[in-house]
């Protein structure tokens, strides 16, 4: 991390960063020092704050009557939230369905998969500064969709 030094003459001085990012969040220290004491040393923690980017999305491969689960995680300040669909569904904890979501991973497990488990889900991630999401598949352990590994 690199160290940002700027010397200031007078009562009050401000740090102005214009455009800032989120790579320049962090601590800020202000010292102020002269000949007749020792320096007074204060920081601030400064914390950028931008909408979600999704960082990884997994899909996976099941056999059926296997529990299976599909990743989604994302990158953003405040922490996301997270909603999970199956085409224009919401899904919610119910029906062998389970949503897990902590920080800025969110995990959908199906505790037993059935042919109708396997298609198309979409993760959602959300704060106040915007909304994203990512296209995740479920596909059978013998069906594998082209271009998956």
């Amino acid at each position: 991390m690199s160290k940002l030094t700027r010397e200031f003459e007078g009562d009050e001085e401000f740090l102005e960063i214009l455009g800032i990012t989120r790579e320049q969040s962090g601590k800020y220290e202000c010292k102020a020092a002269n000949e007749v004491a020792t320096a007074d040393v204060k920081q601030v923690r400064v914390t950028v704050n931008y909408p979600p980017t999704i960082t990884e999305s997994k899909g996976n491969e099941s056999a059926t009557g296997r529990q299976v689960s599909l990743k989604c995680a994302a990158s953003a300040v405040p922490t996301p939230d997270f909603e999970w669909y199956r085409d224009d569904t919401r899904i919610n904890n119910a029906n062998g369905l389970e949503i897990r979501s902590t920080g800025s991973q969110s995990y959908l497990t199906v505790a037993n998969v059935t042919e109708e488990h396997y298609g198309n889900y979409t993760c959602v991630a959300t704060n106040k500064l915007g909304i994203t999401n990512a296209s995740i598949i479920l596909y059978s352990k013998y069906d594998k969709p082209q271009g998956t590994q």
